[in-house]
């Protein structure tokens, strides 16, 4: 009996915070997959499972959603412009391809509204700085996955992005010598096993 796919049981694989926001969709390879995402709601809901956002802070997102309902609907769907155009950008970064030029330009726009509502604030216990997003606003939702796209994309951190085979999920290799291939092995390595098994079986029974 297969588990329903709901924000509860999505799994996050992708090892950064843009690269699990990529992966809302249930399997990239089929077009017609699940999408995790289906409004404001569910992308607050999503944000609760990451830890990025406060519960004081969601609430508070929660509220002006609730206030501003055609607005809700304007961040949600420029999230989801965000979430596949960081597709675009990482998969040419896979296959060492540059990427279009329309896409940079488009995520620049995004970097410059992001960035533009970014502040300084001092973390004593670790005696550094750190970049936040303190504005109420229910664009805070887009630009912390700007931030971490941002990092992510002009870091070394983007030579370890890959993408599973089975699923077209994004994620970061970190293993020692770089040779990670699945998204997860408890799910897509051991989907891929099964399938070489029953191939093996096929051509055994020939």
């Amino acid at each position: 009996m297969s588990t329903e796919k709901s924000i509860s049981t999505l799994r996050f694989d992708g090892g950064i915070l843009c690269l699990d926001f990529v992966n809302t969709i249930s399997n990239r390879m089929k077009p017609s997959s699940h999408d995790y995402l289906s409004g404001f709601k569910e992308l607050l809901e999503w944000y609760g499972r990451t830890g990025v956002i406060s519960a004081k802070v969601s609430h508070t997102l929660e509220r002006l959603a609730k206030g501003y309902p055609q607005k809700a609907t304007v961040v949600f769907d420029k999230s989801i412009g965000l979430r596949e155009l960081l597709l675009r950008l990482f998969t040419a970064a896979i296959h060492r391809k540059a990427p279009d030029s329309s896409d940079i330009q488009l995520f620049n726009t995004y970097v410059a509204d992001a960035y533009a509502n970014i502040e300084v604030a001092w973390k004593p216990a670790q005696r550094q700085g750190e970049l936040l997003f303190n504005a109420p606003a229910l664009e805070q939702l887009i630009w912390w996955l700007v931030k971490s796209a941002l990092e992510l994309y002009t870091g070394n951190g983007l030579q370890q992005v890959r993408q599973c085979p089975a699923c077209g999920w994004l994620f970061l290799d970190k293993s020692r010598n770089g040779s990670r291939k699945w998204c997860s092995m408890s799910s897509c390595g051991d989907l891929h096993k099964v399938q070489q098994f029953h191939q093996r079986n096929k051509k055994k029974a020939k």
